[in-house]
């Protein structure tokens, strides 16, 4: 459907549907959406968090960039979605249950 043929607003919210396909509304309703990102695993996401980091505070630290012209609050808000919180307890207890069996020898 061209734009230019548009007539009604249902023939433009069909036309916006088709093309506003990146973001999800929450299920919540309370205004946010979701922008879903694919990882390889935890590895690779949580490299990405690292880097953004990285990024952040090359940014912070350098003398040369304009640091006015870069949010970096939106960058690190998005590098803290991306540290794998929940699984970081069940590593610590893999942790605790290795350290146990060792001590047992």
């Amino acid at each position: 459907m061209e734009t230019d043929k548009i007539k009604t607003l249902q023939e433009f919210k069909d036309f916006a549907s088709y093309h506003f396909k990146l973001l999800k509304p929450t299920q919540d309703k309370g205004g946010e959406s979701i922008r879903e990102i694919r990882f390889y695993g935890y590895t690779d996401m949580t490299c990405l968090g690292v880097n953004l980091i990285k990024m952040c505070l090359n940014v912070v630290y350098s003398d040369e960039l304009d640091n006015r012209e870069i949010y970096i609050g939106s960058v690190l808000e998005l590098a803290l979605q991306l540290i794998p919180s929940a699984e970081i307890e069940v590593l610590d207890e893999i942790y605790r249950m290795v350290n146990e069996k060792s001590e047992d020898k």
